[in-house]
């Protein structure tokens, strides 16, 4: 059964790295542990992205730490900020750990007795980029007191 979990997992691994391939992207590649890394820019921070393929899991983990920690003062805010945000996510969410102060957006997906294809994969990618590009710079701004929690709520329930 684990041989088999394997040679699925390898299968999938091979299907995120050819459709990185596919779509032109550099990365980092550690087919042993069966992770890639690679990062790509936003429209104002760099976004940094790990996939890792859990075989004994059977799932593909998307990982991503947001380049900055929320200052001691402002984690209840974020904390708030990061439930309203993710009350709405329809892919992933944000993880945030109020006792440090730092961030990740996570994006999973299950292989278990599941084909993978190489758009679903690129579909994790881009879908993270996008959200991540679209919230980085909010909780950013709210960790350096430049918009208020009150702000940030309004602006995210009006749609």
């Amino acid at each position: 059964m684990a041989d088999e979990k394997m040679a699925r997992a390898q299968t999938v691994y091979k299907t995120l790295c050819d459709a990185l391939d596919d779509n032109e992207w550099h990365y980092k590649k550690d087919s042993e542990k069966l992770r890639i890394d690679c990062s790509a820019q936003g429209e104002d921070l760099p976004i940094e992205l790990s996939v890792v393929v859990d075989a004994g899991r059977q799932l593909i983990i998307l990982l991503s730490r947001l380049p900055f920690v929320i200052p001691e003062d402002k984690r209840l805010d974020v904390a708030i900020a990061v439930s309203v945000v993710n009350d709405e996510m329809v892919d992933g969410s944000f993880d945030y750990d109020v006792t440090n102060g730092q961030m990740y957006f996570r994006l999973t997906s299950s292989f278990i007795e599941s084909e993978i294809s190489k758009e679903l994969v690129f579909y994790m990618v881009i879908c993270s980029c996008q959200t991540i590009d679209n919230y980085n710079d909010k909780f950013l701004m709210l960790g350096k007191g430049l918009i208020g929690i009150d702000k940030f709520i309004e602006s995210e329930t009006k749609n």
